[in-house]
């Protein structure tokens, strides 16, 4: 079953059980006020009817009972009977005078008169209609000593209240009617927008990441489909990224395969039996081969990143890290003649993962080094406060251009294509940093002029939060 029709289900079983139970609240309550004031209305006149007659009771005047009830019950249209305290009908007013001589004080409503209360009930007599019989007890001398019952018709108000009923049932049907039709509009207009989205959707699943949903509405559709048109932008964006990597890491492997691939050629080609010679091309192959070690080293390590969703601290000493970073870089400084060294607060602590940190630095520092030039400077400094550290790794090297600058992030981004490709780099090296910096929750700012250097600033908190 659709949305749509699970929707107008919904609102139709809301529907039929709302205007069910407001049907019958409302005819329960009319039908009650009704028969209340015919009930209040007879036990009114069976009153009157009752002090008259406990006047009388006993006394020498008691032949004016019966006339009396007679007249009474012409004028009120109903059937008056008197009963003495044994329940025996001493006096009928219908004509033909059945009841009299006859005990009923089994009628329950004669049972109650006689025991001092007033009662009413309502009977459907067979073959004469609707009926409600009204008992009140008659009391002389604080003693009951009999009772009074009043049958009279309430066809009329039964058929008043049959009417009502229909009408109600009709109306209800006629309201339900129209309100599943405008549940059904509403169904369908709550469900096209997500039927567009799951359209969109399949779309989507089919590879078409630039497609859009039309968004009319502010709210929640509204809502899912803007989320919905982010996701297919961020989904596009991703793809587009994962093209250019496949692209890129492809033509990085491509190049030192192909002067592998030309330096064995020439072996095999040559007629040379200098063993210097061959030498000197299996010591080419290996810088190849070494190349493309490091190339799938640093793939293999972003793609370990990417799965990371947190890391393992510990407490360590950020100076330390950072003086076992500069020891190893050292000789590569030294074949520059560049001066690195560091020039910051010892004895720093914070929770990082120490391989990965050293990683970070080493990457940035390396990156310092490849890109200044012979006699020139890489300082790497080191600030803390109660809740951060501060690291700070500046060169007055080449710089990086203002276009470059925004980039120097994304993956096979290089400032120099020429210098970083003499140098072995792949551009791949800040990338892995940047993951490391975000997985420690902390945040990085560039400064760079080109032909005056750059400066990294690196922020890290020294507690990760849980």
């Amino acid at each position: 079953m659709s949305l749509r029709w699970k929707i107008f289900s919904l609102y139709l079983i809301i529907l039929i059980i709302s205007l069910a139970l407001t049907g019958l609240y409302l005819y329960r309550y009319i039908e009650r006020s009704y028969l209340d004031n015919v009930r209040v209305n007879n036990l009114m006149q069976a009153n009157m009817v009752s002090n008259f007659v406990s006047r009388f009771v006993g006394t020498t005047s008691s032949y004016l009972i019966e006339p009396t009830i007679m007249e009474y019950a012409k004028q009120i249209n109903s059937r008056i009977l008197f009963t003495n305290i044994n329940g025996r009908v001493l006096v009928d007013s219908a004509s033909s005078k059945e009841f009299e001589g006859k005990v009923i004080k089994d009628y329950s409503d004669i049972k109650e008169a006689l025991n001092g209360k007033g009662s009413t009930s309502i009977h459907d007599i067979n073959g004469v209609g609707w009926a409600m019989y009204t008992a009140v007890p008659v009391i002389a001398k604080n003693n009951v000593v009999g009772a009074i019952l009043i049958s009279s018709s309430i066809d009329n108000i039964i058929d008043l209240l049959n009417s009502i009923k229909y009408r109600m049932i009709y109306t209800f049907t006629g309201i339900g009617f129209l309100v599943s039709l405008l549940s059904l509009l509403v169904a369908s207009y709550i469900t096209n927008p997500l039927k567009r989205l799951t359209e969109a959707t399949n779309i989507l699943s089919q590879g078409k990441l630039d497609y859009k949903v039309e968004v009319k509405s502010n709210d929640e559709i509204g809502k899912l489909a803007n989320a919905f048109n982010k996701m297919s932008f961020s989904l596009m964006k991703i793809d587009e990224e994962r093209k250019r990597f496949v692209s890129d890491a492809s033509h990085e492997l491509k190049t030192p395969l192909a002067s592998v691939k030309a330096l064995i050629e020439s072996l095999i080609n040559s007629k040379n039996q200098d063993i210097k010679f061959y030498k000197e091309i299996l010591k080419d192959v290996d810088g190849e081969l070494n190349r493309m070690t490091r190339l799938v080293n640093d793939l293999l390590e972003l793609a370990r990143m990417d799965k990371i969703k947190a890391v393992k601290v510990r407490k360590s000493e950020i100076s330390e890290i950072i003086l076992d970073v500069i020891e190893s870089l050292l000789p590569l400084a030294k074949t520059k003649e560049i001066n690195l060294e560091f020039k910051g607060e010892n004895n720093v602590f914070a929770e990082v993962d120490p391989d990965r940190f050293y990683r970070m630095v080493y990457n940035i520092v390396e990156n310092g080094i490849k890109y200044t030039h012979d006699g020139g400077n890489v300082i790497v400094g080191l600030e803390e406060d109660e809740n951060n550290i501060y690291l700070t790794i500046a060169d007055n090297g080449m710089g990086i251009s203002e276009e470059t600058l925004p980039k120097i992030f994304d993956r096979f981004t290089r400032g120099d294509t020429a210098r970083s490709k003499k140098s072995g780099g792949f551009g791949l090296g800040l990338a892995i940093a940047k993951e490391i910096i975000d997985i420690h929750e902390g945040k990085v700012t560039v400064e760079s002029k080109v032909g005056e250097g750059t400066v990294f600033r690196i922020t890290l908190p020294k507690k990760k939060k849980d």
